[in-house]
């Protein structure tokens, strides 16, 4: 059973390394966290092709220089002199980039703790320069209860920035100033050991990601989308809440699914399972981060309008989640009896789970 489980992380870590290889993210080591703490994050970053340019602030030069020099022969990252011309560390930095290497850029004296300063400032017109897809801000103190909010849009950034402590109100500014610039996005991150890992390489993220999203929506699964299709409802498989789900099932039904996208990414999931004159709405799901925005809905009712376009007469959906229940009686289900649903279907359902079940009677 631990063999399984290490290859299916083995997969997700594949997948996400994917998607990521050949961009760009700049990191801000803010003080005082130790440099060291991350060496393991950023060999991960070079050893599945992903570039990175790492932003940090002395006292301990020259114990950074001492460190990057180890991490150049087994990571490839150097150390380049800092300076605060924008444009003379963007000389600097792009050969090495272009070589594969990872910048280490080093800024001499302290900065204000507790608050953006030198470092993230010039991480940010950096990643600006060099396109960078994230920049990824490592500061413990950014954002108390950050976990609870793993995505803000702009305005929603701008309406905390009111509502939070002083010290997290500057970082949220500053997030705001970097996107309403142009920058993809800012992901703030609370300065522990494996926190750009748990960012990059996972199915949960690890910090609050500012951004705007520029295109969205739902279109058909396809083959191609397997891989992210099986992240999204393992997660939810694990908690019980979608019936497991085979890897030959899966690609034999995709085509059954819709997808939602985030500039291109899929965050969201559903699956349209025909019964007869009946269609199930199943495997719902969604990326932690992009939950909670009424996406689960625009996939319903885009699920709602194939099974009218295709005939069906009747649509059904059953979940043990009690925020599901409640989820379907806004969608116009009401909750109907188990054995009133297509023999066909009650033939291969298991009982004992305790779960209710919806129905909703289509019109052409």
């Amino acid at each position: 059973m631990q063999t399984i489980r290490e290859l299916q992380r083995a997969l997700e870590l594949a997948h996400y390394a994917r998607r990521h290889r050949g961009t760009l993210h700049v990191i801000a080591v803010a003080e005082p966290l130790p440099l060291a703490d991350f060496l393991l994050d950023l060999e991960l970053l070079d050893a599945y092709g992903l570039r990175g340019l790492v932003v940090a602030r002395g006292p301990g030069a020259d114990q950074y220089a001492r460190m990057a020099a180890t991490w150049q022969r087994r990571a490839g990252i150097v150390v380049v002199d800092a300076d605060t011309d924008v444009q003379a560390m963007v000389a600097a930095a792009r050969p090495l980039l272009d070589r594969g290497q990872t910048p280490l850029l080093l800024l001499p004296g302290r900065g204000s703790a507790g608050r953006p300063g030198d470092v993230e400032r010039l991480a940010g017109e950096l990643a600006l320069s060099l396109r960078a897809r994230r920049l990824l801000m490592l500061a413990p103190a950014s954002l108390e209860g950050s976990a609870s909010r793993p995505h803000l849009t702009r305005e929603e950034a701008r309406t905390a920035a009111l509502e939070t402590t002083d010290e997290g109100s500057r970082w949220l500014r500053f997030g705001v100033q970097l996107v309403d610039r142009g920058l993809p996005g800012l992901v703030l991150l609370p300065g522990e050991t494996g926190c750009i890992f748990e960012e990059l390489f996972t199915h949960h993220g690890a910090g609050t990601l500012i951004g705007d999203p520029v295109a969205e929506g739902v279109r058909p699964a396809g083959l191609a989308d397997v891989d992210d299709v099986r992240l999204l409802l393992r997660g939810e498989m694990s908690r019980g809440v979608v019936r497991p789900v085979s890897d030959e099932d899966l690609q034999r039904t995709i085509g059954d699914h819709v997808v939602y996208t985030i500039d291109g990414v899929v965050v969201g999931t559903a699956r349209l399972a025909p019964w007869g004159d009946a269609a199930e709405l199943a495997r719902f799901a969604t990326l932690p981060r992009y939950r909670g925005r009424g996406r689960a809905r625009v996939i319903c009712q885009d699920l709602i309008e194939r099974a009218r376009a295709r005939g069906f007469k009747r649509l059904f959906a059953l979940s043990i989640d009690e925020r599901m229940w409640r989820f379907f009686e806004s969608m116009g289900f009401i909750a109907t009896e188990r054995a009133m649903l297509p023999a066909a279907w009650q033939a291969g359902y298991d009982f004992s789970r305790p779960s209710r079940a919806f129905s909703r009677a289509l019109t052409p």
